[in-house]
Parts: C-alpha cells; structure tokens; sequence
C-alpha cells in the first residue's frame, strides 16, 4: 500500500516506539516480564503493527482484553505468550485451553467450567487470578478467594501461574495513598494463596504509571499500557514523574502515532456566509476554505467542531462547522499556498507544528487514550521504519 492511493492513514514511527520501549527495559528489572498491552487494536495504533513492533523492541509478551484479539494475534503468527484479561463465554474457553492463551480468572463459574473440560482435553491451562483491591471492576475479593483456591487445589490440569490487580487511583492524582492501601491489600492476598498452597505464583500490578512512578511495583511482570506509545497516562503522572525523576524537564517519551488526511476540495466562501450543517459557524470575511475526507466514523469526534485545527504546510487551520460524518471543512484564509490533495495532519507533527492527543482530548473533555483508541479499524495503519 503507497500513500498516494490514500486519503487517510495512520503513520506508525518504528524509531520512536523503539526508544519508549528502551527507555521501559533500562527501568524495569531483567526479572521482571515486560508485557506490552495490545488490546483495543493497541489503543488506536493498530494491534498487529504495535505486536510486531513489540516483540521485535524487547517485549517478553503481549497482553489483550478479549480471546478474539488473542486468536488475532495467533493467527497472524504470534507464538509469544498472550495473557486475556476480560471476560471469556464459557462455551468458548476450550480455545482458550487449545491456543495455550493465559487467561485472567475471576469467575467461579469460568474455574469449574475450566476444570471440566481441562480434564476432558487432557490439556492444562495457566491462569491468573485477579484479585479486587480497590477497583471494584473484574476482580475477586477477598472473601471469594478461598473458594477458588480449593477448587485450585483439585484441578490438576490448572496451573496457577499468576495472580494481579489494578490500580483506581495511581494516574489522575499525585496523592497516591490509595494506591499504597492497594498494594497493601494485594501483598495479603498473595500471602494468602501462597500458603494455601501455591508459593511460587507470580503477581503483577504494574500500570504504565506505577511503571513510570513505582518501582516496587514491577514484581514479576509488568503490564506496559499506554506510556509504550508515548503518551502520558494522564498530566498528573508527568508532574509526578518529573518531580521524582528529572531535573531539566524534558519530555522521555515519544508519540509514535500520526493521524493524516489530504485536502479534498478548496472553495472560496463569502463574507457573512455559513459553513456546513445546522449553520454553526458563519464568515466575517472572504474565506478559502479546504474540505477534508475525515469525519466522526473515521474518530475524529463530533465534539470538535468549530474547535480545534489541524495543520496544512506547517501551519494551523481551524475547523469550522460541523464534523460531518465523513467531511470537516477548514479555514485557510492566512495560508494561501494550499493545493488540493496537499497532506494534512489531524494528529501529529508537521513542521513546527504539533497537534496532540492531549490537547485533542482538552477540547472535548476526555482524555488520551480515548482519541487514539476510537480512531477507526478501517484506517490504515503503516509503519514508518527505523
């Protein structure tokens, strides 16, 4: 695929994910995994591509939400070990047992259903539990557990390998006590299922942000999220991170995705004239206005009309209107050297220009990982080599 048979795309940059990923193992023990999280078509970058990236830029293994991202990932030729953390069907875990997938567990259900056909198969499986420390998202609490550990104890084609949690509150605050309370918890559970019977599980809690901000809570594996595509889990982890860690405030990750389009149309409007749907936005003066074949089915969010810009020949261009479902209009009055099917970035870098996820997600009050992730499946993701 050539870009010129385009009219979007996505850019993947080799070179910076291949430094975020440096910047991560020079941090994280050698004993610990590195497991990089793919899942949602790996937040918007594209799953296979970031896979591909991942493994080849010091991954240990890959880490999904669903058995079909899994089986994905198998097919495409991913032999690494791949960890499901959300909810299988019960009618489906037999291929969960035949793919040698690890699978989060959390369901007493999803445990005896693994136990019956384990011992059907004569194939084993490895688990990971996931214990509820706070979240109270996916997650078995305490006084669940002892259930699980007995029937545990009586399954002998489970291999309990792991057990996890997940932090509620390690990014969007610099008070981190919660998370503390967390651990805390997580230790006692871990204690628990090791003197049950299981004293060589292996635990993990590790976020990008605890990756980034708590090195005590690397344990036996990582789960690498969204800080391996050079985004910040949220603007208190970067203040929280320059304060502990650096002194002349530079920036150690590198956004690997650009998002770009071309120029579909240039038209002149007139003074006093109204641009696109509902008539949102009207001229105070002659405009050169340039359409763009990219809309809110592509994940370019409605909520940006008539707010944000995009950059043209190294320079701004405001929205104006509507984004339409397919099309969004800008102004490029003050930038008269536009040509039709010139390359616009929506996200990214051009010239002395940069249009971030963050500032994407100001504009519509959300946060990063929801830009990049709703970017569409149908759009190319095309890997910029080293």
């Amino acid at each position: 695929m050539e870009y010129k048979d385009l009219n979007t795309w996505i850019e993947i940059s080799e070179s910076a994910y291949a430094q975020n990923m440096e910047f991560f193992k020079k941090r994280v023990s050698s004993h610990s995994e590195l497991s990089a999280v793919v899942k949602a078509n790996a937040y918007g970058h594209g799953i296979c591509e970031i896979a591909g990236l991942a493994v080849k830029h010091g991954a240990d293994s890959l880490s999904v939400h669903s058995l079909d991202e899994a089986l994905l990932l198998r097919e495409s030729g991913f032999l690494q070990d791949i960890l499901i953390m959300g909810p299988v069907a019960l009618y489906r875990l037999s291929e969960v047992i035949k793919n040698n997938f690890r699978l989060g567990l959390f369901n007493l259900e999803t445990l005896k259903e693994l136990t019956r056909l384990t011992q059907e198969m004569g194939q084993r499986v490895r688990i990971h539990l996931k214990l509820e420390t706070g979240t109270y998202r996916l997650g078995i609490n305490e006084q669940e557990l002892k259930y699980f550990l007995e029937i545990l104890k009586n399954s002998p084609f489970i291999t309990l390998e792991a057990a996890y949690t997940h932090f509620a509150n390690i990014e969007d605050t610099t008070n981190h006590s919660y998370a503390y309370y967390q651990i805390d918890r997580f230790e006692k559970m871990i204690s628990q299922i090791r003197s049950t019977g299981f004293p060589k599980i292996k635990k993990h809690a590790a976020c990008s942000a605890a990756t980034l901000l708590f090195p005590e809570t690397h344990f036996d594996m990582v789960r690498l999220g969204i800080s391996q595509y050079g985004l910040w889990p949220s603007r208190e982890t970067f203040v929280s991170y320059k304060i502990k860690h650096t002194k002349n405030g530079e920036d150690v990750l590198q956004p690997v995705l650009t998002w770009k389009t071309r120029v579909g149309q240039i038209k002149h409007v007139p003074a006093n004239y109204s641009i696109g749907y509902g008539r949102t936005y009207q001229t105070t003066r002659e405009s050169r206005v340039a359409v763009l074949p990219i809309g809110y089915s592509d994940g370019y969010d409605r909520r940006l009309s008539n707010q944000s810009h995009v950059l043209i020949r190294g320079r701004r261009a405001p929205l104006r209107g509507r984004v339409c479902m397919n099309l969004i209009m800008v102004d490029i009055t003050d930038n008269p050297g536009v040509q039709l099917e010139d390359e616009v970035v929506l996200l990214g870098s051009q010239g002395n220009e940069t249009i971030t996820a963050d500032y994407l997600a100001g504009l519509i009050s959300t946060i990063n990982y929801e830009v990049t992730t709703r970017i569409s499946q149908h759009i190319p993701r095309i890997v910029t080599p080293i």
